[in-house]
């Protein structure tokens, strides 16, 4: 090909991109103009859904609430649009949905029925309107696409194979935070890491969007070797959510009066209260916080003080992977506004991908496993776009916590805590002005008013740290290597060392390595039962006690008999705990009954 031939044919390719492109857009205003309370997409929106429809792998980060899900919801309309002047485009257009919850697939099926786009889920709908391509948009998890031989027959079915316009992967960051294993651990969900096997399958040239908010520098590349994307286009939109102060508070362990703000508020409040969410890094910690909140609300933890406790009038709710059924969907619901649930505890089981639009404040109990997590319970808060807040109350406890996290949490009281976060996710992170707007130390240098701040501090930010009266002692480095040596004694005689393990030593008895670093950590502290339950990673009594016994050999300085104190611990024991946490054979009553059930019950 001579040169002018060559010029002359990069010249028709580009006029002819321009041309679809320019189609492509005037499809979209054409769809977007017959939706209701929709009047125009956002920038990246609109970039991503073209370069999709295009034929272009995409990444797109968008935080939280940004309206991510429009971007593959509105495909299938914009294609069905651009086939009525162009026979090339699918006439029944099909897109792939893989989501990692079926709660997120069945809150997307919903959304996308309200836009009039068809929406099937796997193994919820029917099979053959699924596999006659009958819905437009198709969810599945990792597993139903990859393992059942079913579906992956569909995907190379005549129908599939001309009518599908593209593979979406939602919440990608998952791929490798659970497709991938952690040193020593097997992956979480391995189906993920292995997503880019669906291209193999589908009809070649098939592009792939891949979505979420909160993926940070360093893990973007990651997403594209696992989906085998192909000079994918990168549209990201700041995670920095300017409405939302950050707060970052020091806390101590062994008292939750740091959430006293909150009982205030409910009982001010009632159910005209906007949701708060409080989220809590395990499950006992979980409960621990709910039982406090409802201990201290009494009557006014539920509405209007209701005298027969209707379980539909509690103001608090708890949500992790062991909730009932019905109460799940009764904090969602409360969620949605159809409900009087406004203060909800939770692990990371609640929120991934689900639109909570009111939430005014989002409590982060205890330090978050990594980063990415903080940027996705922060921007939580604020969706209404209205002022609102994210506080991280740091315990001190760092079991299972990222390295970068602890770096957050060491140099987040001495600049501006907003910066040092979103510095992981964009490269000229800003601050807000002024600074009592921007986040926790931001207010102590504030200047907005003649060169000071008059701006009292957020109640949930105490000025001066939290009155305290733990006890501790001075410990000495040889007594925490006696310690040490009798941890691991007792540990040891745990097992016979004659008969094989299937499984790890942690496992099979209950006592960890990991328990035993937290005890040296804690032992100037440890005093009683109380604490250790409380503060340590232990799930049997006997275990508890074993420890206490050690730490009085080697100080001596504990008086009384070495029993569980249950009159200095918040709640009562409630023998209905497993209405929230299903019994697990190697946890005992006496550690699991200190959660109230009344949720359940009435």
């Amino acid at each position: 090909m001579t040169s002018k031939l060559r010029a002359s044919f990069s010249c028709s390719q580009n006029n002819n991109r321009k041309t679809m492109e320019k189609e492509a857009r005037e499809a979209i205003l054409s769809v977007v103009a017959t939706l209701p309370n929709i009047d125009a997409l956002k920038p990246e929106q609109e970039e991503a859904l073209l370069n999709f429809v295009g034929g272009h792998d995409v990444v797109a980060l968008l935080p939280t609430g940004f309206g991510k899900s429009l971007i593959f919801q509105l495909a299938p309309l914009v294609v069905k649009e651009l086939a009525k002047e162009n026979a090339s485009y699918a006439a029944k257009p099909i897109v792939v949905v893989v989501s990692p919850l079926v709660a997120l697939m069945e809150d997307q099926v919903k959304e996308a029925e309200q836009l009039g786009v068809r929406a099937g889920q796997l193994g919820v709908h029917d099979d053959g309107d699924i596999l006659a391509g009958n819905f437009s948009l198709v969810f599945g998890s990792p597993e139903s696409w990859l393992l059942n031989n079913k579906w992956r027959r569909m995907l190379a079915s005549s129908i599939y194979q001309e009518n599908l316009i593209g593979i979406v992967v939602d919440e990608v960051h998952v791929t490798y935070k659970w497709g991938e294993a952690s040193k020593g651990e097997s992956a979480f969900r391995d189906s993920f890491a292995k997503l880019g096997e669906l291209r193999s399958i589908a009809k070649e040239g098939t592009p792939v969007l891949a979505l979420t908010a909160s993926a940070d520098i360093k893990s973007r590349s990651r997403v594209i070797r696992l989906l085998h994307m192909d000079n994918a286009v990168s549209i990201i939109a700041s995670p920095n959510k300017k409405n939302i102060r950050l707060g970052l508070c020091k806390v101590p362990t062994h008292h939750m009066n740091c959430l006293d703000w909150i009982v205030q508020h409910a009982k001010d409040k009632g159910s005209t209260m906007q949701p708060i969410l409080i989220y809590c890094q395990s499950l006992k910690s979980v409960g621990r916080v709910f039982s406090y909140l409802k201990a201290e609300l009494q009557a006014h933890a539920w509405v209007g003080c209701d005298p027969d406790c209707r379980s539909e009038n509690l103001l608090i709710g708890m949500f992790h992977s062991k909730t009932l059924p019905q109460n799940k969907e009764r904090v969602l619901a409360s969620m949605r506004g159809e409900g009087n649930c406004r203060i909800v505890v939770a692990t990371t089981a609640l929120g991934m991908g689900l639109n909570f639009p009111n939430v005014s404040h989002v409590v982060m109990y205890g330090a978050p496993s990594d980063l990415e997590v903080i940027l996705q319970q922060a921007g939580r808060a604020g969706r209404h776009g209205q002022p609102s807040h994210a506080i991280l109350y740091n315990t001190g406890q760092y079991f299972k916590v990222d390295e970068e996290v602890k770096k957050l949490l060491a140099v987040g009281k001495d600049m501006c805590f907003r910066k040092s976060l979103y510095s992981h996710f964009e490269a000229e992170p800003s601050n807000v002005e002024p600074g009592h707007l921007c986040c926790t130390y931001c207010q102590t240098v504030c200047s907005c008013s003649s060169g000071t701040c008059t701006e009292a501090t957020p109640k949930y930010e105490p000025t001066e740290a939290e009155p305290t009266d733990q006890r501790s002692r001075h410990v000495a480095v040889n007594e925490k290597s006696l310690i040490a040596d009798l941890l691991n004694d007792y540990r040891g005689s745990l097992t016979n060392s004659s008969i094989p393990l299937y499984t790890s030593h942690a496992a099979c008895t209950g006592f960890s390595q990991q328990l035993v670093d937290a005890v040296l950590t804690h032992c100037q502290y440890i005093f009683d039962l109380t604490y250790i339950i409380n503060n340590l990673p232990v799930f049997k009594l006997d275990h508890a006690k074993e420890i206490l016994i050690i730490i009085s050999d080697v100080f001596g300085d504990i008086d009384g008999d070495l029993q569980y104190d249950s009159e200095r611990h918040a709640t009562d024991p409630d023998l209905y705990y497993s209405e929230y946490f299903d019994d697990d054979d190697d946890v005992e009553d006496a550690l699991l009954s200190r959660v109230s059930s009344s949720e359940s019950e009435q």
